[in-house]
C-alpha cells in the first residue's frame, strides 16, 4: 500500500470514529490527499488531523449536553479542514514575518519618507535595523558619560566610566573605532540574521508550542521564538549564546539614606527586577532600553554580570536585549523572595492603592513607574498610569501630584541622577506630574521664568550664563522697560547694549559691568554668587566665577 493510500485509510478511520451510526462514510478528496502527502511527517499529519477531529467531537458533546442534535457529518468535516487551514496559514505568516524582519534588520537603514503619504507623516522612519540600533546604543552610552560627569561623584566617576565605556560598549558591542568587534554580541547577531535570510522563507521550519512558535533554521542548533502579545503585533526573538562580562557598578547615590534606598529597590522589585529566590541567589533583570541599565543599577550597586542575550525584532525596529545579574543581595533582600508572579502583582496593586490614599511609599512608586509605568498621555495629563499584568490602573491628578513631589523631596539624589544622566521620557513625565511644564520664555513683562534677577536702575533683569565664554549677563526685553530707562542705566555707569535673539531685541548688561558693580553693591554680589554656584553644579568652569565673587566679599 502506498503512503498516500495508507494515510487516506487512517484519516477515514479516525474521522469515522468521531461520526455517529447511520451516517454515510467519508470519501477523502484527492486534494486533501495531495496536501497530506506534501507534509514532512505522516505522524505529524495524523496528529494535526486528530486535533481537528477532537474539536469536532468536543462541539458535538457540547451540543448534546445542551439538548441540541449533533451537527451534520459534513459540518464536522468542514471544521477539521478549517482548523488545518488556519494552522497552515498561521505558520506561513510566521515564516514570512521572521524572514522579512531579519532582512529588514540586516539591510534597512534609518530611511525617511520625503513624501507625505496618506495616513503617514513626512519623515516617518520605516524600520530601524541593526546598524542604526547599535549606533543609537553607542550614542546613549556617550550621553551617559557626558551627562554623568557633573552628576556622579568624582571619587566614583572613573568606575562609572569603566562600566559604561569599557565593559558595556567596547567589550560587548564595539571597538574603539565604533565598529563591531569580532566575537562580540553584535557580530553573532548579524551572523544569525544572515542565516535566517539565507534560508529563505520556504526553508524555515515552524512548530507551535503552546502560545509561541519555534522557527528552526536549517543547519543551526538554535531556534527563533515568535510570540503574539496582541492580535495586531508579533514579537520575534533571536537568541544569542550570551556574551557576559564581570564588572562593577559603583555607588553613585552617596547621600541617599538607607531607608530611601530600600524604597527605591522595592519599586524595581515589584516591576522589572526579579529578587533572589529558591536556588537563584542574585538580583537580575532584562531590558531592551539602554537608559534602564544605569537607572536600575543605581539602586543595586555592586558586582554585576552584564550580558547581551538576544535581538528582538519588533514591528518597526530591532532592539538589543540586555541582562544584568547583581550579587550580594541574598540576605539583604530576603524579605522579597516571595515577590514572584501573582504575589508580586498583588503587592504592586496594593502599593498603588495606598499611594492613591496618600498613605503609601511614594519613593517606591517612582521606580515602579520607571519599571511598568505607561506614557499614555505624555506631558498632557498630570496622571500616573501603570500596567499590572494585563490590567491598567492609575493615580488621579491629586494623589499623583502629591506623591511625585514627596518622592522628589525624599529621593532627590536619585531623581537628579536619572533625569540628568539618562534623560528618559518616564522621569520627565514624572517630574511634569509633580511640577507641571516649565513656563515659556518671555512672560511677566518680558522677563523669563528665572529665579535669579539683578536690579539695574530700578528694573529686574534676568541673569544668564554663557558656558562657552564663562560669562554672566543680565537681560530684559526692550519692550518691557519704560521709556528713558536705558539712558538712566547708562548714566549710573552700567554698560548696556542692544542684542537681537530669536527675532526680539533685548537690553543686555555686560559681564564686566556686572562684576564692576558687584565690588560695591553687596546685594548684587550675593545674587551673582548664588547664580554662579547654581551654574557650577552643571558647568564646572563656573567655579572660577564663584571664587572670584567670594574673594570680592572679603576685600575692603
Amino acid at each position: 500500500m502506498s503512503f498516500s493510500s495508507s494515510l487516506q485509510f487512517f484519516v477515514l478511520f479516525d474521522l469515522r470514529g468521531a461520526s455517529h451510526g447511520g451516517e454515510e462514510p467519508l470519501i477523502a478528496s484527492n486534494a486533501s490527499t495531495r496536501r497530506a502527502s506534501y507534509s514532512s511527517s505522516p505522524l505529524r499529519v495524523l496528529a494535526r488531523i486528530r486535533e481537528g477531529a477532537l474539536i469536532a467531537r468536543t462541539v458535538t458533546l457540547e451540543r448534546a449536553l445542551a439538548g441540541a442534535p449533533p451537527p451534520p457529518f459534513k459540518e464536522r468535516l468542514s471544521m477539521v479542514g478549517e482548523k488545518m487551514m488556519r494552522n497552515e496559514e498561521v505558520e506561513k505568516v510566521v515564516r514570512e514575518e521572521v524572514w522579512r524582519r531579519a532582512a529588514l534588520s540586516l539591510y534597512a537603514t534609518r530611511t525617511e519618507d520625503k513624501r507625505k503619504a496618506r495616513g503617514g507623516k513626512k519623515g516617518e522612519i520605516h524600520y530601524r535595523g541593526l546598524y542604526d540600533t547599535v549606533s543609537e546604543v553607542d550614542w546613549d552610552f556617550t550621553r551617559f558619560l557626558i551627562n554623568g560627569y557633573s552628576v556622579v561623584p568624582d571619587e566614583v566617576y572613573p568606575r562609572f566610566h569603566r562600566f559604561i565605556d569599557i565593559d558595556a560598549r567596547k567589550y560587548l558591542l564595539l571597538n574603539d573605532d565604533s565598529k563591531p568587534r569580532e566575537g562580540s554580541a553584535v557580530v553573532e547577531l548579524r551572523d544569525r540574521l544572515q542565516a535566517i535570510v539565507d534560508a529563505t522563507e520556504d526553508g524555515l521550519k515552524v512548530e507551535r508550542h503552546g502560545r509561541v512558535w519555534h522557527v528552526y533554521v536549517p543547519g543551526e542548533n538554535w531556534y527563533v521564538t515568535v510570540s503574539r502579545p496582541n492580535a495586531k503585533s508579533w514579537r520575534v526573538r533571536v537568541p544569542l549564546e550570551g556574551f557576559w562580562v564581570e564588572s562593577e557598578f559603583p555607588k553613585v547615590l552617596v547621600n541617599t539614606p538607607s531607608d530611601v534606598l530600600r524604597s527605591l529597590q522595592k519599586g524595581w522589585l515589584l516591576t522589572d527586577v526579579t529578587p533572589p529566590h529558591g536556588r537563584i541567589s542574585d538580583v537580575h533583570f532584562s531590558t531592551t532600553q539602554s537608559w534602564q541599565l544605569p537607572a536600575t543599577l543605581a539602586s543595586f550597586p555592586g558586582e554585576v554580570r552584564l550580558g547581551v542575550t538576544a535581538g528582538i525584532l519588533g514591528s518597526t525596529r530591532l532592539s538589543i536585549q540586555w541582562q544584568a545579574r547583581v550579587d550580594g543581595y541574598e540576605e539583604e533582600l530576603g524579605w522579597a523572595s516571595e515577590l514572584i508572579g501573582e504575589v508580586k502583582r498583588a503587592e504592586f496593586r496594593q502599593l498603588v492603592e495606598r499611594c492613591k490614599e496618600l498613605n503609601g511609599d511614594s519613593v517606591a512608586l517612582t521606580t515602579a513607574f520607571l519599571g511598568d509605568g505607561e506614557l499614555e498621555f505624555f506631558l498632557k495629563l498630570r496622571v500616573l498610569f501603570f500596567k499590572v499584568g494585563h490590567e491598567d490602573i492609575y493615580l488621579p491628578a491629586e494623589s499623583a501630584i502629591a506623591n511625585a513631589r514627596l518622592a522628589v523631596e525624599r529621593a532627590s539624589e536619585y531623581v537628579r541622577f536619572v533625569s540628568l544622566v539618562t534623560k528618559c521620557p518616564k522621569i520627565k513625565h514624572f517630574l511634569f506630574v509633580g511640577y507641571g511644564l516649565p513656563q515659556k520664555r518671555g512672560k511677566k513683562d518680558g522677563q523669563r521664568n528665572n529665579p535669579f534677577y539683578a536690579e539695574v536702575a530700578g528694573a529686574q533683569l534676568h541673569l544668564v550664563y554663557i558656558s562657552t565664554r564663562n560669562h554672566v549677563y543680565a537681560r530684559i526685553a526692550v519692550e518691557a522697560v519704560p521709556s528713558g530707562w536705558v539712558e538712566e542705566a547708562r548714566a549710573q555707569g552700567w554698560d548696556v547694549r542692544v542684542v537681537r535673539m530669536g527675532g526680539r531685541e533685548y537690553y543686555q548688561v555686560t559681564h564686566a559691568s556686572l562684576m564692576e558693580h558687584a565690588c560695591h553693591d553687596e546685594a548684587l554680589r550675593i545674587t551673582l554668587l548664588a547664580f554662579t554656584k547654581y551654574k557650577a553644579e552643571r558647568y564646572p568652569k563656573a567655579q572660577s566665577l564663584v571664587e572670584r565673587l567670594e574673594k570680592l566679599g572679603t576685600e575692603d
